[in-house]
């Protein structure tokens, strides 16, 4: 999903004709997820509880990275992206990337490391930021591809519990989603 701004902006233009949400026009570009992915990294880090574990630089390069396949083969919403699409994302990242940062890539698939962790709760996180401000949108969009906090907490809960001040953040924002619901 786009910022709030990037939302407004879009009504304001007049390309939105109605909630179509696989429209190129309102799908937040690639570029513009991994520019934000930083930003929110680099504001966390101070937070969490496990801050001294993650090394913020290599969580940054992971964060960087962690979508590469996507360049090739496109997005697919993560609620309903099957296996075989991950693992064309897999192959086009592998003849993108060089080794190291191909290491980076499965890094972040396998989320085993502090490092890695940290990027899979940034990247979990970040399209909740930014859909917290956008109730009525959110909403719609929940309904349009069939899901709801249940389903986001089923999905990515596991991405927070490593560190209880991410973990705290998740359920929070879960919280205030439900009660949009």
């Amino acid at each position: 999903m786009v910022t709030k701004e990037r939302w407004e902006n879009i009504v304001e233009s007049g390309l939105l004709k109605d909630y179509n949400y696989d429209s190129e026009e309102i799908r937040e570009p690639l570029i513009e997820h991994i520019g934000h992915l930083p930003i929110i990294a680099s504001y966390l880090h101070q937070f969490i509880e496990n801050r001294n574990e993650v090394n913020l630089g290599r969580a940054l390069t992971i964060l960087s990275v962690h979508d590469i396949g996507e360049t090739k083969v496109g997005d697919i919403l993560t609620y309903s992206k099957p296996e075989s699409h991950e693992k064309l994302e897999d192959e086009s990242a592998r003849k993108i990337l060089p080794d190291y940062l191909y290491d980076c890539f499965k890094e972040y698939d396998e989320a085993k490391t502090p490092d890695a962790k940290f990027a899979k709760a940034v990247d979990s996180i970040a399209p909740l930021l930014h859909e917290v401000v956008m109730p009525k949108v959110t909403l719609e969009r929940f309904k349009y591809h069939n899901f709801n906090t249940d389903k986001i907490i089923a999905k990515k809960r596991e991405y927070f519990q490593w560190d209880a001040v991410l973990e705290k953040l998740f359920d929070d924002l879960m919280e205030r989603f439900r009660q949009m619901e």
